[in-house]
């Protein structure tokens, strides 16, 4: 018999075996887009390998400068995310954590629908819901292309005025010293 704790671990008595999630255990083979990106001064790449009805199944991130402290959490990042996947996780879960994670690299992005992300993390949450998430779950993370983002402007009749980053403006302003009391 297996004790159930309030923040939803168990433990067994000796003998029995917790039960384990389902795992989808993936295809042999399966179509895959690789993507090259940039954010900031940060290189990479970014492969997603999707179930035959089009889902996304593994991802992969591998930073161009291998052997780095961000290579090395990037793979272990894709690892997270693929092994969640298999598990049932659902993408949504995954968007909603990473989009807005801010660490250096930052910066512009040669995507022309991310053209700007506060960390490699938060270009790959982004690029996840534009290719794998419906419009109303992306409009509700503020994730939009490029034509979508102007059609909103357009409707809303305001332009840039609703998207101003506050945290973004608040984290580039400068700091201002305090006199030293002598």
């Amino acid at each position: 018999m297996a004790e159930r704790f309030g923040d939803s671990t168990t433990r067994t008595r000796s003998g029995e075996h917790a039960v384990e999630p389902a795992r989808q255990h993936p295809l042999r083979r399966m179509q895959s887009t690789t993507r090259s990106f940039t954010v900031g001064e940060g290189k990479g790449y970014l492969t997603v390998a999707r179930t035959e009805d089009g889902a996304p199944a593994e991802v992969l991130i591998r930073m161009a400068k291998q052997g780095s402290t961000l290579a090395g959490m990037m793979d272990a990042f894709s690892s997270t995310i693929t092994q969640g996947l298999r598990h049932g996780v659902p993408l949504r879960a995954f968007v909603t954590d990473y989009v807005g994670m801010r660490f250096e690299p930052a910066g512009l992005t040669n995507d022309s629908e991310v053209k700007q992300a506060s960390s490699v993390m938060d270009y790959v949450g982004r690029r996840l819901a534009l290719d794998y998430l419906p419009y109303d779950l992306r409009m509700e993370l503020n994730v939009l292309t490029t034509e979508e983002r102007a059609t909103k402007e357009a409707i809303d009749g305001v332009g840039d005025a609703v998207w101003t980053d506050l945290v973004g403006l608040s984290m580039s302003a400068p700091l201002v010293a305090r006199p030293r009391r002598s």
